[in-house]
This record gives structure tokens, sequence and C-alpha cells, in this order.
């Protein structure tokens, strides 16, 4: 079997993104392209180097109006597709220089089952420990939660986290 190659229950191979997963990368990568922030966009293996995701370099002086004050700030997306009936699975983490970072995910937490399968996690630093949140996504299409994110929750985070008088 090579990389990308449909899966017996119709799911894909997490490491290969062609096929559906492919294309979603693909339409992630155009419109991450179109945020005004961008400098770059880039498919990166994951830490484990089991997997891939799409890495996104912001401009600290423009994204939420240079109210973030870290040197770099990123996010990276991964998408996991699954066969019809079953929703996919992503996650949109968002990441700073500082140690911040925090992150939408649909994926399930097995260690800890209390963690609603969709949620939004958070944490000021890297040996800090992730609170969580349940959260419902008003988009299911990769480029609607694309947009959801980058114009509306994460702007809405780092304003609440940059200036505690925001509400979130």
């Amino acid at each position: 079997m090579s990389l990308g190659d449909l899966l017996a229950d119709g799911g894909s191979d997490p490491i290969g993104v062609s096929g559906r997963r492919g294309r979603i990368f693909e339409q992630l990568r155009i419109n991450l392209n179109h945020h005004p922030a961008t400098e770059t966009v880039v498919v990166r293996p994951t830490r484990d180097q089991r997997d891939r995701k799409l890495v996104a370099h912001f401009d600290t002086q423009i994204l939420v109006d240079g109210l973030v004050d870290a040197d770099e700030a990123r996010l990276e997306i991964n998408w996991w597709t699954h066969p019809v009936g079953i929703d996919d699975q992503f996650k949109f983490h968002y990441l700073e220089s500082s140690g911040y970072d925090c992150g939408w995910h649909r994926q399930p937490h097995p260690a800890e089952s209390d963690i609603p399968f969709d949620h939004f996690q958070q944490r000021a630093s890297p040996e800090s420990d992730y609170h969580y949140q349940g959260v419902d996504f008003l988009e299911d299409a990769p480029v609607g939660l694309l947009w959801e994110v980058t114009r509306t929750r994460l702007p809405r985070i780092v304003r609440a986290r940059y200036d505690p008088n925001t509400d979130v």
C-alpha cells in the first residue's frame, strides 16, 4: 500500500496527504495564504514524524492588529478524514514563541475521558497544564472552520490574553 491510499475503513492513511485529505490540505493552504497575517504555509512532519501537518507562520505585527507580544506565532493544522457517516477529526493549534499555545480540536483524548470530543484547550507555557472546555463549532467544512478559527475564535482569544477587559 502506498501513502495516501484509502484504507479499508474508508479513512485515509494518517501520514499521507493525498486523496481527499490531500485536497483538504490544499484548500486550507490556499485559504491560509489569503489571511493578511500569513507569511508562509508549509507541510511539515509532526513531532513524532508519523504524520504531516500544515504550518502557517504569521506576521505578529499584523495578526490581531499587532496585539501579539511574541516574536513568532504560527497555526498548525491537522485533518484526519473518516468514512461517510463519521465526523472527520481535526485540530487547529496556535503557538507563540512566548510559550503560550491554544487550540480547537475535534479528537478524542482516550487517557482523559472527561475532555469533550470537540474542545478548546490552552496553556500559558509548555510547563503548564492544559485547561479544556467544550466548544460548539459553527462550521463543519474545513475551509469554513479555518475562517471560523482565524477570523473569530483566535482574535478573541488573543485579545483576551493581552487585554483582560475583552470578553471571550
